[in-house]
């Protein structure tokens, strides 16, 4: 178990954010919340997978909402809470069960998304398990390999901004849990945390993508050390991730709508440089889920799909791409439990109304 530094908590918020396929939250806002707890003179512990003892208690904390704030009248009057809502819900679940957690657990990859497990982590002294059950950010708390798996979901803890709290003691599926959870947000300007998936190491362990915050750690340290030496950020990105940079291109048209707690959006390029003269349609749902070539699929989830700046090498969350933007687009392989046929139902093409079945990246850019 090592205590992570700063430098290494910024790269895994960097490299979380690049990894967040355009959603996941905002980098900056992740980054100033970590701030809060190392300036307090707190820290996160990571845990490598062998060194959690089987009975090991575990929670999972996560935001949901959209990618905008809510009107902020819905709150007018009312105080916001001391405590972030994160290390709030944590803390109902626990009193809740009559339990005390030994270690957190990310709930997917997001420049705020692993704030929001790595601040109720230091505030409250757990470890962070060096594990994920996505591997990517994703827009509904059903896509998560705890589902897959069929690991129970309930009992949740819900908390919004002015601390208003909702014990879920049992619902009928992560289904059931999105629809209650994402009302939950939209009653509170779009965004709620939840603690949930209360289990043994032992019992999640079979569930996760082990080494994921690394993977992270790696993809951020390879962009920060693009950035400072004025390399291909995407390419760097790219090899530290094991992915490839599909297109390279200018914003044409981007545009997006908040309807039912998701922000959904369509991002039209037109190629540049060895891609002039093609085209690149990437659809979003709070997340960038499926793209295509001149007409023709590409990159489909579970794949990723990574948005940089080409000119900065920052990644690109949505909704904030404009027209005009020079945009380098990263595919890159999802984890291969998420390439499994219960996978690929439940965050493949076909579940967001899609008549398209997924093809691994790799073989529509064999050598690219």
């Amino acid at each position: 178990m090592r205590t992570l530094d700063w430098q290494e908590i910024d790269d895994i918020l960097l490299g979380a954010t690049a990894l967040g396929c355009g959603g996941g939250g905002d980098y900056e806002e992740g980054r100033a919340l970590m701030r809060r707890a190392y300036d307090g003179g707190r820290a996160v512990r990571l845990a490598a997978p062998d060194e959690l003892a089987d009975d090991a208690l575990l929670c999972c904390p996560y935001g949901v909402g959209g990618l905008t704030e809510g009107e902020e009248s819905v709150y007018e009057g009312l105080e916001r809470t001391a405590e972030y809502p994160g290390v709030l819900a944590v803390r109902a679940l626990a009193e809740h069960l009559g339990v005390e957690f030994g270690a957190l657990i990310t709930g997917e990859l997001g420049g705020w998304s692993v704030a929001d497990a790595f601040y109720p982590a230091a505030m409250l002294d757990l470890p962070i398990v060096d594990a994920d059950p996505v591997g990517r950010a994703v827009p509904e708390i059903e896509h998560s390999l705890f589902k897959v798996h069929g690991l129970p979901i309930a009992p949740q803890a819900v908390v919004n901004e002015i601390g208003d709290t909702v014990i879920v003691k049992r619902v009928a599926g992560d289904a059931r849990s999105e629809a209650l959870v994402r009302a939950l947000a939209v009653a509170s300007r779009n965004l709620v945390w939840v603690a949930d998936h209360a289990l043994t190491w032992g019992e999640i362990r079979p569930a996760v993508i082990p080494g994921a915050v690394g993977l992270a750690q790696r993809v951020g340290e390879a962009l920060r050390l693009a950035q400072a030496g004025g390399g291909d950020v995407a390419a760097a990105v790219a090899a530290a991730s094991g992915g490839r940079v599909v297109f390279r291109g200018r914003v044409v048209s981007f545009t997006w709508e908040e309807r039912d707690g998701f922000t959904w959006g369509e991002l039209e390029l037109a190629g540049e440089a060895a891609d002039a003269g093609s085209s690149y349609r990437i659809w979003s749902k709070n997340e960038n889920l499926l793209a295509w070539r001149d007409g023709a699929p590409d990159v489909t989830a579970p794949d990723l799909i990574c948005c940089l700046s080409a000119e900065t090498g920052d990644p690109i969350t949505n909704p904030h791409s404009e027209a005009g933007m020079t945009v380098d687009v990263v595919g890159v392989p999802a984890a291969p439990q998420w390439r499994t046929a219960a996978g690929i139902a439940t965050l493949g093409p076909r579940h967001f109304g899609f008549d398209l079945d997924f093809s691994p990246l790799e073989e529509r850019h064999p050598g690219r």
